[in-house]
């Protein structure tokens, strides 16, 4: 039974949690103890960032309707969308280990609406009910893992373009650059004068 985005002030209830695969290892009775210490948070798209590349981390969201664009920050430029996440996705997993900061900008391309978890209330957790706290880490060490794993193969797949790439340039080009690097080392040597001689 998914939360709608018309509900504002609707309370989390179990079954909203069942939902979604990041709590499908926790039962009936372990949601209900978990639901005081989870925030419900909605995001409009004027409202922009949800959060910001090199801020620290402050929390685990997980998204429960609309979109988030992850984007990287390129320079001065406007930055690359790096992907779209939907419902049931998560953000700032990473935080639950450490309060690095994010290697990207995570912001609303319309309404949203998410569970957070942040930092401090998981340490409460921690100490109140580490039942829960463990389950919540190994999720979100899960989620890490499968990232990574999609991190690698991007970078391979990367790699291998540019391999496949070099190969097909023709040895004109190759050619053609060797004689601009003679020429700028000819005309470097020109416009130095000698060495005196000690």
């Amino acid at each position: 039974m998914p939360i709608m985005e018309n509900t504002r002030e609707q309370s989390l209830q179990p079954e909203h949690l069942a939902a979604l695969d990041f709590f499908g290892d926790f039962n009936d009775a372990e949601l209900k103890e978990l639901i005081p210490y989870l925030e419900l948070c909605r995001y409009h798209p004027d409202e922009g960032v949800i959060f910001g590349e090199d801020l620290r981390r402050k929390g685990i969201q997980i998204i429960v309707a609309g979109e988030v664009d992850v984007v990287k920050r390129v320079g001065e430029e406007e930055g690359i969308v790096l992907a779209t996440l939907q419902r049931g996705d998560i953000i700032g997993e990473a935080s639950m280990f450490d309060d690095s900061p994010h290697t990207a900008t995570v912001e609303t391309s319309q309404e949203a609406l998410t569970i957070s978890i942040p930092r401090d209330t998981y340490y409460v957790l921690v100490e109140e009910k580490p039942h829960l706290a463990v389950k919540i880490a190994n999720q979100a060490a899960s989620v890490l893992s499968v990232r990574l794993h999609q991190s690698n193969e991007t970078v391979y797949m990367y790699a291998m373009w540019s391999r496949s790439l070099s190969q097909n340039i023709p040895e004109s080009f190759w050619h053609w650059q060797d004689m601009q690097s003679r020429e700028s080392l000819t005309t470097h040597d020109l416009d130095t004068p000698p060495e005196e001689d000690q």
